[in-house]
């Protein structure tokens, strides 16, 4: 008797760290943020585009500027003085990996963060 209660105090526990690594996986998972690039270096990163109140930046180079917009999740070019405004066309970019690029301004933005394929390891 003593047997069958450690195996299920044993099985409980070991379902119970099972329940909290996915749950923390999901909590985590949804962090996404942003990388500003100017000329090929980092210029700005935004640590939390999901948050649901608005931000914005201004980007400006000799060759021009960029008003940059995030808000729920999204990031985008809200306004530009490109000729051929490319990157304000592209819309908004939510997916992880997305990038938006103004090749006249020599601006990269790249959504990052935590794909849901990653698994976190825990000791």
């Amino acid at each position: 008797m003593k047997k069958n209660i450690r195996w299920a105090v044993i099985f409980s526990a070991v379902v119970l760290v099972c329940l909290g690594v996915i749950f923390f996986g999901q909590l985590t998972a949804d962090s996404k943020g942003a990388e500003i690039y100017l000329g090929g270096k980092l210029y700005k990163t935004v640590e939390n585009i999901e948050n649901t109140q608005p931000g914005e930046i201004t980007v400006r180079t000799p060759e021009g500027f960029n008003r940059i917009c995030w808000h729920n999740g999204s990031i985008w070019v809200e306004e530009a003085d490109c000729a051929s405004l490319t990157c304000k066309k592209y819309g908004k970019a939510t997916l992880i990996g997305e990038t938006i690029v103004c090749a006249p301004h020599g601006l990269v933005i790249k959504v990052v963060g935590k794909t849901d394929d990653e698994v976190d390891a825990m000791t």
